[in-house]
């Protein structure tokens, strides 16, 4: 049965209907959008188009390699530059490209190299203030380093750039530069203005502010991580600091505090002080008289006489008998040829009697000492001669009648009993007859200077008292070392491919593959499809091939069938799988 509806139920019914339209349109604002690729990408695609109809044109290269930077292939874009400086090797851009590249690589040296060579080949420097900048902080170069970040905030205000700049200040001490530059970023709520703050604080050592800060923007796992690190920041050098505040990159812990020997050396050249503590280092000559090369010694050189130095004039050696002469000179010749002698003669004083009291004996006088007498004015010898003449002779003793030269220790292996007899302490023989000079000559220059090598005779087994018998010695040999095994070749060593289709989704790729490869079979039909991350992306790869020019080879055979592809090159280690 029917009834009239009341006003009531008919407002209840225009309600409801009201709010079945308003969920209509709410359900079509929930659409999922797939977020649209960077502008860089497409600038890369463009590019690789144009390298795809000139594989020459080093415009596209070029472009190729900045939109690469842009994204964060580093390797792709010293590839890009690689191949456009071996066609257009003076070319003030490619120059900048590399330089920037090398300065992601974290090759500051090469970079600032590049960067000045551009910069006199005549390329335009605006825009390249912040990787210039960063080269020369990793190098420990503050002051160069924030004049190029200053160009760049003056060319235009950049968030990183302003980052930057308060890190190197907080690098060079200047801690009221370093809050004055930051602190806009920080009172505008910047989160990444609070990792720079948190190691500008840390370098200037106040550590504890630094780890507050970690605490507060970051999760309580990743902050206690972090504390070590910034407590280490004060005891780094400056590249190492910059190095760790910049990029996240830390030394070893051998390495902290010790920058590398290219970095150390540049450092050097360009006047820059390694530590803060280097002004104490001694600067000039030591204090005290210094040496004068003609200044009298008072220790008289070695192989000269004490006679030939102080001796006054007037009491000259001159008047040494002929015998005594000789026989200083025999006894230094020995002492000469003596393989035995291990330290400085000892001088001894010689007293100089008559020849008739004396017997004559062979010795041969020192050289220095005869030149020193000879030298002298001839004078009349005195009645009974008293003066003294002192030369440098082995150790010895002197007997009543003649000098008696001491040997040296003998050690074992020699026999005592070839040694010459005047070692003796305490034999006291009556002189020989004086040999002739020809058989002095002879004993002196060819027995004498032999006779320590003369074969040892056998030792008495009652003579051993504290000796030790070498013979009886084994003396160790060396061991041939086995060379060291080869290291291991490296799981993904780097290659050469030929990329032919980048994308996410692997599957797609596989499918991308079967159709190219039906479309250059020569070229790529006897191939396995290779995958390797790209960014967000993957990057379809043709090999690997055995050089570069294999690679080039068959990109240009694919050009000609209208496919686009260029080479890359895989740097060691890094993951490249085949497409199952």
């Amino acid at each position: 049965m029917n009834r009239p509806h009341t006003k009531l139920e008919k407002l209840a019914l225009l309600a409801g209907a009201a709010i079945m339209l308003q969920a209509v349109p709410t359900l079509h604002a929930q659409e999922v959008v797939q977020p649209l690729p960077p502008e860089e990408i497409g600038d890369l695609n463009a590019a690789l188009q144009r390298l795809a109809r000139n594989p020459r044109d080093v415009a596209a290269m070029v472009d190729a390699g900045e939109a690469s930077l842009a994204v964060g292939d580093t390797d792709a874009a010293v590839g890009f530059f690689t191949q456009a400086e071996e066609i257009s090797p003076q070319n003030p851009r490619i120059m900048l490209g590399l330089a920037r590249a090398s300065v992601r690589a974290r090759d500051p040296l090469k970079a600032i190299g590049l960067f000045n060579a551009a910069e006199q080949a005549g390329a335009s420097m605006k825009g390249v203030g912040l990787d210039r900048g960063l080269a020369y902080d990793l190098v420990g170069d503050a002051a160069s380093a924030q004049a190029e970040y200053r160009k760049a905030l003056a060319e235009g205000e950049d968030d990183e750039t302003r980052r930057r700049l308060s890190l190197s200040l907080a690098i060079a001490g200047d801690r009221k530069g370093f809050e004055e530059v930051l602190n806009p970023l920080v009172a505008r709520g910047d989160s990444a203005s609070y990792r720079t703050r948190a190691f500008g604080l840390a370098i200037l050592g106040d550590e504890d502010e630094a780890v507050a800060i970690t605490d507060a923007v970051m999760p309580r796992e990743m902050s206690a991580r972090m504390e070590p690190y910034l407590r280490y920041m004060k005891r780094l050098t400056p590249a190492q600091q910059a190095s760790a505040g910049n990029l996240g990159v830390f030394p070893r812990a051998a390495q902290i505090g010790r920058d590398t020997p290219q970095v150390a050396q540049y450092r050097e050249q360009n006047g820059l002080l390694r530590s803060p503590d280097a002004r104490l280092a001694p600067q000039g000559e030591p204090l005290g008289r210094r040496a004068d090369a003609t200044s009298q010694r008072r220790r008289p050189d070695r192989g000269r006489s004490v006679a030939a130095q102080d001796e006054p004039a007037g009491t000259g050696s001159n008047e040494l008998p002929e015998a005594v002469q000789r026989e200083v000179a025999r006894a230094e010749r020995r002492q000469a040829s003596d393989p035995l002698r291990r330290s400085d003669p000892v001088p001894v004083v010689v007293r100089r009697i008559e020849p008739k009291e004396t017997p004559p004996v062979s010795v041969e006088p020192q050289p220095t000492a005869v030149a020193a007498a000879s030298s002298q004015p001839e004078q009349q010898a005195p009645p009974e001669p008293t003066g003294v003449a002192v030369t440098e002779l082995p150790p010895s003793e002197a007997a009543p009648t003649r000098v008696a030269v001491a040997t040296p220790a003998v050690e074992p292996g020699f026999d005592l009993a070839k040694l010459p007899s005047a070692s003796a302490p305490s034999a006291q023989v009556p002189a020989p007859p004086e040999p002739s000079e020809e058989e002095q000559q002879e004993a002196a220059s060819v027995a004498e200077a032999f006779a320590a090598f003369a074969n040892p005779a056998p030792r008495p087994a009652s003579a051993s008292n504290g000796g030790v018998d070498i013979t009886r010695i084994k003396p160790p040999r060396e061991v041939e070392k086995a060379d060291p095994p080869p290291p291991p070749k490296p799981v993904h060593p780097s290659r050469h491919w030929v990329q032919v289709a980048t994308g996410r989704d692997v599957k797609a790729l596989g499918f991308d593959w079967r159709r190219l490869s039906r479309k250059a079979p020569d070229v790529l039909g006897k191939l396995e499809p290779h995958v390797t991350p790209w960014g967000e992306a993957n990057r379809l790869l043709a090999g690997p091939y055995a050089s570069r020019e294999e690679a080039r080879k068959a990109m240009n055979s694919l050009k000609e069938l209208g496919i686009e592809s260029f080479t890359y090159v895989s740097p060691e280690g890094q993951e490249i799988r085949s497409i199952d």
